[in-house]
Order: structure tokens, then sequence, then C-alpha cells
């Protein structure tokens, strides 16, 4: 492989040469393995090969699903309010668009355009029909009347009368978009008391509240009701909707129920709590509405301006 420079003296090459000779361990010297022009190199002392590794034992693997059982079961509920937090930010938002929509529409189509509010059980499936009255589902449906006219007389009596006997099925009614369903959401009942901006500065529920009856979640059923989806008879639908907030050709809105005539208010609130499926969340009192989950909408009749209030 290489030559050794020769000298005079024999034995001083012999030397050279076992000199240059690699050393093996005991018991390789002479494999074929481990010659001199091998890349093979016996393993250096502590390193470790294939054969030692090994992998996790049944002890140690059942510990690990444990703590992540354990874990999942800490973070369930966070991850259960996170989600009826982001539902009803949903709804409160979609709220205020269906109405803003509504309004439009109303104006743009020179006719009168009815908002059914409606809350039922949300432990039933939306689609069984007819669905059943509980908390939990807040659902709305939009309808406009077909020939521009009110299908409803403002009287100072027995008003709400000639809908109900002209409704035929919602014959004289269209569909204005979609069924909106909003989970972990609750109106039905609630009236948020005023929060006076005078008392509670810089509060950003800070409002004047409109009398009772034009709360919508406490205010008596409207004289314009209607079943969903059109073409069923009133209280013979999927959803029934006794709620019902009304734009007319100029944008006006009214709640319009037995005894109030024509009445155009100053306000009109829709107030909103997050459920926890069909469970409310508790109101305190006193309530504090500066802190919790919850919202209101107001709707200036005359301007059409709608308006969200959130802690």
């Amino acid at each position: 492989m290489f030559a050794l420079p020769r000298t005079w003296r024999r034995g001083v090459n012999v030397q050279r040469a076992r000199a240059a000779q690699p050393v093996l361990l005991r018991g390789f010297a002479g494999h074929s393995w481990f010659s001199a022009t091998s890349n093979v190199h016996p393993r250096a002392t502590g390193q470790r090969g294939p054969e030692s590794i090994r992998g996790f034992t049944l002890i140690e693997s059942l510990i690990v699903v444990g703590l992540i059982g354990l874990l999942l079961v800490l973070i369930a509920p966070a991850f259960t309010s996170i989600k009826s937090g982001t539902d009803f930010t949903n709804a409160v938002y979609g709220i205020q668009g269906v109405l803003e929509n509504a309004r439009t529409y109303a104006k743009a189509n020179n006719t009168y355009v009815f908002v059914g509010f409606a809350e039922v059980d949300s432990s039933v499936d939306s689609s069984i029909s007819p669905q059943v009255a509980g908390y939990g589902r807040v659902t709305l449906a939009v309808v406009a009347s077909k020939d521009g006219t009110r299908q409803c007389q403002y009287t100072t009596s027995n008003q709400g009368n000639d809908w109900t006997a002209n409704y035929s099925n919602g014959a004289h009614l269209v569909a204005v978009g979609k069924l909106q369903r909003y989970e972990n959401s609750h109106f039905l009942l609630l009236n948020f008391p005023s929060w006076p901006p005078s008392s509670h500065p810089g509060s950003n529920m800070a409002r004047y509240q409109p009398v009772t009856s034009y709360t919508l979640g406490t205010a008596l059923n409207s004289v314009t009701p209607f079943a969903w989806p059109l073409g069923a008879a009133l209280n013979s639908g999927q959803y029934q909707f006794n709620k019902v907030i009304n734009f007319d050709p100029t944008g006006v809105a009214r709640i319009a129920y037995v005894t109030n005539a024509d009445e155009i208010v100053s306000v009109m609130e829709i107030d909103l709590l997050t459920t926890h499926g069909t469970a409310p969340s508790p109101t305190p009192t006193p309530f504090n509405q500066d802190v919790g989950n919850h919202a209101a909408i107001q709707i200036a009749p005359m301007s059409g301006e709608i308006r969200v209030y959130r802690p």
C-alpha cells in the first residue's frame, strides 16, 4: 500500500513496517471486516446501538393516557364557555343585521316588512316540527307584504282581527331571506332596567330604557303574527312568531299590539342574555349591567338607527 524508506540497517526497516500495521481489538485480528482498508470501525466505548434503545412500558403509556384524559376534563368547561360566548356574539350582531336589512327592504320595495322573533327549547333538534317552547335558541324570520299594503288596519279596538281573518296561510306574504337561528341566547321575558348616562358615566351600557310594553321580551304579542314556513295556518307551522317588529315603506318601526293603535315611540329594545343549553344565565340582584355577558339592542323607530349595548 505504501513504501517505507529503506535504510542500510535491516532491523530498522522491519520495526517500521510493524509499527505501520493497524492495531485491532483482541479477537478480531486478521478479520476481513477490520482490514486496513475497511470503512467499518469498531464502536467506541459508551456508544449505544439500535438493540439498546427501548420503547415505553405499558405502565408509562397508561400514565400518559391518564394525564391527557385529566387535562381534557379540566379544560372542557372552558371550551364550552368560549363556544357559548361566540354563539351569543353571533346572535347579537346577527339580530342587528336582520333588522337593518328588513328596514332597507321595506324602503327599497315600498312595502311593509314584518320581523318575527321566537325562542324555543335548544335541546330539541332544529329539524323537528313543531318546535317546542323553551329557552336557548332564538329564531328570526322576515316576511313582507306582497301587494305593499299593511294587511292590518290600526284601530282602537279589536286590532288585528283583520290580519287573522285574512291570513290565508300567509298567501299575502312573501319570505325575505332564510330562517335565522341563534344558539345559547335568550330574550323572552327579559326587561333590563334603565341605566342612565347621568348615573353611569363612561358605561358601555348607559342608555334610557323604553317603557315595558316596548321591550320586545315583555311586550304583548303582536297583532301581526305569522307561521313559518309560509303556507301553514297560524299556530300550525314549524315555528310560530308572535313577537313581531314591523317596518313601513318609510322605514318607521313599530311593535303593534291590541291596545297601542298606530303609536310610534322614541325607542324600542331587545334585551338578550347568554345561556348554557336551556338554562339562561342567572341575572343577579341588584343587576350590575356593566358586568356579565348580556346585551341590549335599541331601535330608534323614526331614524331607523339600531344600536348595540354590551358591557
